[in-house]
């Protein structure tokens, strides 16, 4: 990495503190808090909240809230809230409500509250959603019984 920290990482980011990964791209990044800021991750695990600004992530599990602006990811699963302005997602599982903001996209929404804002687009609508959420559902629940294991 260069003084001005600009670089990579093969190595995962393992913390038990809040996270701040800026200008780097990380293979994994699995701590409490997370924020990525122009940064690119291959995978998230975060026990509490992540936040990606200007930056993008591969899947990300959380035990919190999500919150993108100028970005993206992989599929989401958060146990809190999804929020998603200017960017995409594949697909958002979140136990929380999900806002899709203006000029996001989003593959797939399971929530128990979807807000969807002028200007942002979910592709799958109600009747199709439906199936593709007790897909979903049934994927969690299996790899939440295996991790448990």
């Amino acid at each position: 990495m260069d003084e001005q920290g600009h670089g990579s990482a093969v190595t995962p980011a393992l913390e038990p503190d809040p996270q701040h990964v800026s200008r780097r791209f990380v293979g994994l990044v699995k701590a409490r808090d997370v924020r990525l800021t122009g940064s690119a991750a291959g995978f998230v695990a975060a026990g509490g909240n992540l936040s990606i600004l200007n930056g993008g992530c591969g899947p990300v599990l959380t035990r919190g809230s999500v919150t993108i602006r100028n970005g993206g990811c992989g599929a989401v699963i958060a146990k809190g809230d999804a929020s998603i302005e200017h960017g995409g997602t594949q697909a958002i599982l979140a136990v929380g409500g999900a806002t899709i903001g203006r000029k996001a996209f989003v593959g797939v929404v399971a929530s128990p509250k979807v807000t969807i804002e002028p200007g942002g687009r979910v592709l799958l609508g109600s009747p199709m959603s439906i199936a593709v959420r007790a897909a979903i559902g049934f994927v969690v629940v299996s790899l939440s019984r295996l991790i448990r294991r």
